[in-house]
Order: C-alpha cells, then structure tokens, then sequence
C-alpha cells in the first residue's frame, strides 16, 4: 500500500458542527486505484504549520518505518463520497474545538492545504432483513454513506445523537428506514444516555432478522453489545465499535482496547471494495 497526497480543493460546512473537506488530483486517483478505498480511509496529519512528513519503507519488510510521532497522526475517517473518474473525494469532520491534532487542522485548513492517505477499506452493514443503526455525530458519516447504498426495499431504524437543533439536517435513505435525532440539547458529548434509551425502549420483534451497526462513545458501544447479547440478536449480525472515549485520545483507545471490536462480528464488505479485491 503506497501512500498518497491529498490536496484540499474546497471546504463546505453543512451544519455549524460538521465540516465536508473535498479533495482532487492526482493524490485522489492513486489512492482509488491502489487497493481497498471505502468505506474508511487511514489519513494523515501534518504536524501542525509543518509540510507532510510520509515515514520511510523498511528495505526487509515493506512496511512502514514509523518514527517519533509519526504513528500517532494516522486518524481513520470515513470516505463520504469517491468520485474515481473526476479524481475527487469527500471527507467530513466533526469540529469541536482546535486543541488536538485533527481538530486543529480541520478548523486551520483552507485550498490548498494537504493530507496524507495510506488506505482503506473495511466493514460494512449488510444489507436485508431488519436495519438497526445508532451513532452520535462521529458516525453521522458512516450512517449517511450506508444509508445511501441501501437496497430500495430495505427496513429499519437509525438513531443519531447530534449537539442541538442546528445539526439536524435531510438524508437520502430508502422509504422504509425511518430517522430519528436525538438532540444532546447542547450537553457535552458522551454525557447523556439516548443512544442507551433508544436501544433500551426499541421493539425487537424477530431478532435474528435483525442488522445491527452502532458507533459511538465507548460506553455506548459496550452497552450495544450486552443489550444484543441479551436480546439474542447474533454476533454475525451485529457490527459494533467504538469511535471514541471521553478519557482517550484515539491511538490510546486503539491501544487500550482496539476501539472496543471483537472478532467474530459482522465481516461483510461492500462489494468491489473487499480486502482481497486488489
């Protein structure tokens, strides 16, 4: 897997608390045709006011020689949408604040301004049966982007936890999938309990029917996966990780417990986009 340069070409804020940053060139086009490029992209940060340091190649292995703080500006984001014949992709953030490492280069960022792409790929929810999705506004981009490649048939419901009023705004899903936002009414993130309730208060009538993706703080996706366990749904069902932890920077999390997954979850990937598809 090479790595790519990615070159800000226009930057739209959709709601006051989620920025979509879109890319294009040349950097684009190798990232699409170098292997597995959705759903989640592995980007890389500048140091903040410096250009892009990529790491070396080991000469034994292939892999790459991460040095100093290198391996702790890899962030995994969603792709919101690639455009492969014009060179073109989107990624969205959430802005809260400019005192870490993504924040701040998101908030900082203007035409331009560069990132660096090693990667993509991984898991999806599988379409059919019975759709259940829940997530705060850190998954909003995965659940926009999977509600968007729904079957036309599909049923279900999401749950989104959003800051306030101003973050709620029209997506594209199928006819049978209804929304519901569950506003925080301006409570800090991973402070309340509606994601909890709503899996608490849903009606689970045929649970091997059921899809299950939730992504969120780490309380909550623990809590998704005793409240799946209980209710029988199973684990080749459920897709469950964590995004975030209130007391954790994201390589910490990753190092402390790997976001929260498990191994024997949902495995369905997109098709055209599979590990193996390069």
């Amino acid at each position: 897997m090479s790595a790519h340069r990615l070159i800000v070409e226009e930057i739209l804020d959709y709601t006051p608390r989620m920025r979509r940053v879109i890319f294009h060139g040349e950097g684009v086009r190798s990232y699409a045709t170098d292997g597995p490029a959705v759903p989640n992209i592995k980007i890389y940060f500048p140091r903040p006011g410096q250009d892009l340091d990529f790491p070396e190649r080991d000469a034994t292995t292939g892999r790459w020689a991460f040095v100093g703080d290198q391996r702790s500006r890899v962030r995994t984001y969603t792709v919101r949408w690639l455009d492969v014949e014009a060179s073109r992709m989107a990624i969205d953030f959430v802005r809260h604040g400019d005192e870490g490492l993504a924040s701040a280069w998101v908030e900082r960022i203007s035409q331009g301004s560069q990132l660096g792409a090693f990667g993509g790929g991984g898991r999806v929810l599988k379409p059919g049966g019975t759709a259940l999705m829940l997530g705060d506004e850190t998954a909003l981009p995965a659940i926009s982007d999977t509600l968007e490649h729904m079957p036309d048939d599909q049923t279900g419901e999401v749950f989104i936890e959003v800051a306030d009023a101003q973050e709620i705004h029209e997506l594209t899903a199928p006819a049978g999938v209804r929304i519901t936002w569950l506003s925080r009414a301006g409570a800090p993130a991973g402070t309340t309990r509606h994601l909890i309730t709503a899996m608490e208060s849903y009606q689970l009538s045929n649970p091997e029917e059921l899809n299950l993706w939730v992504s969120a703080e780490s309380e909550v996706v623990r809590f998704a996966r005793s409240w799946a366990t209980k209710a029988g749904i199973p684990k080749e069902n459920r897709l469950i990780i964590g995004y975030w932890h209130r007391s954790l920077d994201e390589v910490s999390y990753a190092y402390d417990s790997d976001h929260d997954r498990v191994s024997d979850e949902m495995t369905y990937e997109r098709p055209g986009h599979e590990e193996h598809a390069h």
